[in-house]
């Protein structure tokens, strides 16, 4: 693997850090400097409809910040890929929320795709799924 391609990819690990503390911060503006402007951006979240468009995609996650007391993720399983100005991560979520007086444990399988735009990696696709719990 070449300097630049490795440095790339720390830099996409970077940006995806940056998405998951933006949830655990319950964070609107820190989403907003996450994503991408671009019109075809787009966001799955686990169970729900495809969401396209970057305000709508903030709207989503403004309504699960207001309803939810506290949002943790522990990330694993992490993989990076970089093609030029693509990249895509896969990773598995552990999520634990607390909504009002009720604690939730979940799990996810998570894509991730970021583009690079001036120089800096911005999210263009979110998409989770459940992982059953048996």
């Amino acid at each position: 693997m070449d300097a630049s391609c490795y440095e790339s990819g720390k830099a996409v690990a970077r940006a995806n850090l940056a998405f998951y503390r933006a949830i655990e911060a319950l964070d609107v503006d820190a989403m907003r400097a996450v994503w991408s402007t671009a019109p075809h951006a787009k966001c799955i979240h686990p169970g729900w409809e495809l969401i396209a468009g970057t305000e709508s995609i903030l709207a989503s996650w403004e309504a699960i910040f207001a309803n939810t007391d506290s949002l943790c993720f522990d990330v694993a399983d992490l993989e990076v890929e970089v093609l030029g100005d693509l990249a895509w991560v896969s990773n598995v979520e552990k999520i634990r929320s607390v909504v009002g007086d009720e604690r939730y444990e979940s799990e996810a399988v998570a894509t991730n795709l970021f583009a690079r735009e001036n120089g800096v990696w911005k999210l263009i696709l979110h998409h989770a799924s459940p992982v059953s719990q048996h």
